[in-house]
């Protein structure tokens, strides 16, 4: 992309962003002079007519939008198959790069970050735009502590995509509102709790849920209640907690009453916090005032050994003249005692109540340069941590806290981060891997991606990792992009429909499926009136279903009649297994499922059973609309599993 130019306007100049939606390019506006942002939309979202056109409108929606704490969208277009999206160019990091920088912020970082995500959300929902995903990724923060919400368009097009989308709307999971995990109607209240739970990040340095999946995850948003800030932060400001707290609150009406009622919380916190913080005493800035007493006992006895002195050089001097003398010693200490107090009046206020100064900026700085400035504005460096930095040299500083510009306090310590340059690892291997295996063990070891391509191997199964630079066993800087080249499997395969081998003899099946290229999976045999000794009684994938070369099918098999029908029972011997009836494994539920009035919704239904996890129903329905399904499953485990929208709409056991 670099190089081209979008609507004989746009020339594309870097890459300088990767989602998991789009790519991010800087470009130059020509026909008005400026750097801006290009969001380019990925294939397998610009192929999907339903998903560009809600993107459209409501990109143009999010156009509409004027604040300064949201990101200005100038342009929506397409050009040659290529949808994008125009925006205003910030300049600065996202908020989760920042979090991964900095562990925590400050208290005072978190309500000046936070009132500013308020009032640009309480400016989007005046005007009747939800964002949805709210989280760290999608917040940005300039180089002058200005704060930017940014994607409100995709945010509101993910909102509808389908289930072959999912793993990217799950992707926010950590940032859920409950009724978000649960599928119901979206409201301005789940932004408030989705800001809750970036606050909470903030504060903590990790989100309040994790889990081993997304799902997991979700159910946590539902039901449990994060642990207390007090215990990770045991100075946290009381109201502050409350505050978070109360948005992290699972039932929406129990929230914020809006985002312009979380905007004056955080002033009304900012001005107690600041009216604290100027009072004497508030700070360990304070010195003992001075005392008259024993000091000045000295200065008596000097003016004793004077008056001595002069007696005897002048003993006939009468009464009348060593008056005067007493009066003058009396009157300098008198004057002495004015001139000190006098200046007590001027000295002690600054002892008590040190003028405030201006943080400058020292992010970049040498750590040794840092100090020197800081020190010329009366301030105290203090290294909080030293750690690995890609970007900034050994020695400079990371970031600082307080932000620059910010007004403190003389004698303040200045916590700054200082870099210990790039740090070297070895390349993992993640060959042999499924794609996202691969990627997430990257991620995990502080790897980016980068590009990914696919191409045919006849012996590496479809979806494995084929290839991946730098190669495995590299010395890299962490932070590396790593590209992967995705197996596509044997180039001449074909999808074809699964024959219906219900009624046939089992290992003449063996031989048809091996003929197809079919590996045969797991096989069990069970009792059947129905079906010959050796016959196919069931199998998975479905007849009709759609497979390629070396999908492996499970089959269950007759054994004939039992001359009695066994009933479950404890055997005797624990190595014998239980024998159970055809009719005890199999198991047929109805499902009936309401869709939410509003738009079209893709309802899909899973069965998870001895045969493993099988899609046996998919179809969009009106906002509205009721679903009733029959649906069998085998195994006492058996259970079902139903999607609407793309988020789970309940699961449960056949025998519930």
């Amino acid at each position: 992309m670099i190089g081209e130019i979008l609507a004989n306007r746009y020339e594309i100049l870097e890459k300088v962003g990767d989602g998991g939606m789009a790519l991010v390019y800087s470009a130059k506006d020509h026909l008005l002079s400026r750097v801006v942002a290009v969001k380019i939309l990925r294939a397998q979202f610009a192929h999907d007519e339903e998903f560009v056109e809600r993107f459209r409108r409501e990109a143009r929606s999010a156009a509409s939008l004027s604040h300064p704490n949201i990101v200005n969208i100038y342009d929506v277009g397409e050009t040659a198959g290529v949808h994008f999206i125009v925006m205003e160019y910030v300049q600065g990091k996202n908020l989760h790069d920042l979090i991964r920088e900095k562990g925590h912020f400050s208290q005072d970082d978190v309500i000046d970050v936070g009132q500013q995500i308020a009032m640009g959300l309480a400016h989007a929902h005046y005007h009747g735009i939800i964002h949805r995903d709210i989280k760290p990724h999608n917040i940005l923060i300039t180089t002058e502590g200005r704060v930017k919400v940014t994607d409100f368009g995709i945010a509101q097009a993910m909102s509808s995509t389908n289930l072959t989308q999912t793993g990217m709307v799950l992707g926010s999971v950590h940032y859920f509102s409950p009724e978000q995990a649960r599928g119901v109607n979206i409201q301005a209240a789940s932004d408030l709790y989705s800001l809750g739970i970036v606050l909470y990040e903030m504060i903590a340095g990790h989100t309040p849920f994790k889990g081993e999946s997304p799902i997991a995850i979700a159910l946590k948003q539902i039901q449990d209640h994060p642990l207390p800030l007090r215990d990770l932060r045991p100075d946290l400001d009381g109201e502050l907690e409350d505050l978070v707290l109360k948005l992290l609150n699972k039932e929406p009406k129990a929230r914020p009453g809006s985002a312009e009622e979380v905007v004056k919380a955080f002033q009304r916190i900012k001005r107690r916090r600041d009216a604290i913080g100027d009072m004497p005493g508030h700070e360990d800035q304070t010195m003992p005032l001075p005392v008259t007493g024993k000091p000045w006992i000295g200065g008596f006895g000097l003016a004793n050994r004077k008056k001595k002195s002069n007696k005897k050089q002048t003993k006939g001097a009468s009464a009348k003249d060593r008056v005067p003398k007493k009066g003058r010693i009396v009157l300098i200490i008198l004057l002495l005692l004015l001139g000190m107090g006098f200046g007590a009046v001027r000295l002690i206020p600054k002892l008590l109540f040190p003028d405030d100064v201006r943080v400058p900026d020292v992010v970049g700085l040498l750590e040794n340069d840092a100090r020197r400035v800081l020190g010329e504005a009366d301030l105290v460096l203090k290294v909080e941590q030293s750690l690995f930095d890609n970007e900034v040299p050994a020695g400079h500083i990371i970031s600082q806290d307080p932000l620059a510009g910010r007004m403190v306090k003389q004698q303040r310590e200045i916590l700054v981060r200082v870099s210990m340059g790039a740090e070297e690892v070895e390349m993992p291997s993640v060959l042999g891997l499924t794609a996202r295996e691969g990627k997430l063990g990257l991620t995990q070891a502080g790897f980016v991606l980068g590009e990914e391509e696919e191409a045919y191997d006849p012996e590496v199964l479809p979806g494995l990792v084929l290839e991946q630079w730098p190669e495995p066993g590299e010395i890299v800087l962490k932070g590396t992009a790593v590209n992967l080249v995705i197996s596509k499997g044997q180039e001449s395969l074909q999808f074809f429909a699964l024959p219906d081998f219900r009624g046939q003899n089992f290992e003449l099946v063996k031989a048809q499926i091996a003929e197809l290229g079919l590996p045969l999976g797991n096989s069990w045999p069970e009792y059947s009136t129905i079906y010959r000794p050796g016959e196919v009684v069931e199998q998975n994938p479905a007849p009709g279903t759609q497979v390629q070369p070396g999908y492996s099918i499970d089959f269950v098999y007759s054994q004939g009649t039992a001359s009695q029908t066994p009933e479950p029972h404890t055997p005797a011997d624990p190595r014998e297994e239980p024998q159970w009836t055809h009719e005890n494994l199999w198991k047929t539920v109805e499902v009936t499922i309401d869709v939410q009035p509003g738009a079209d919704q893709e309802v899909v239904i899973l069965v998870i059973d001895d045969f493993g996890a099988r899609e046996v129903y998919r179809d969009t329905h009106k906002g509205g609309s009721r679903i009733v399904r029959t649906v069998q499953g085998r195994g006492q485990d058996a259970k079902i599993q139903v999607y609407i929208g793309g988020r789970q709409f309940f699961d449960q056991a056949f025998s519930e």
